[in-house]
């Protein structure tokens, strides 16, 4: 077994218990991404958007903010709903 391995073997090991769930979802999230993916490669190689915010957007995000610190949510399957999917 490589020392990789065994370092996560170990790792796992030394978790508690109650993080176990967590630790599962992480790793079959990692074995669910295609690194060959040729969209996220090209994610990975897109350049950082650091253009600031315009006024607009600042204005947007503000709003939303209020909102959602008045509680004007919807529900999550709502939301999906709208949005067609």
């Amino acid at each position: 077994m490589s020392i990789i391995k065994e370092d996560l073997h170990r790792l796992v090991e030394a978790l508690p218990d109650r993080e176990m769930p967590v630790a599962k979802r992480f790793l079959e999230f990692l074995l669910s991404m295609k690194i060959d993916d040729p969209l996220l490669r090209a994610l990975e190689k897109a350049p950082v958007d650091d253009e600031p915010l315009e006024p607009e957007e600042l204005a947007a995000i503000r709003e939303a903010e209020k909102a959602i610190a008045q509680g004007d949510t919807i529900p999550w399957e709502q939301a999906k709903k709208e949005l067609g999917l």
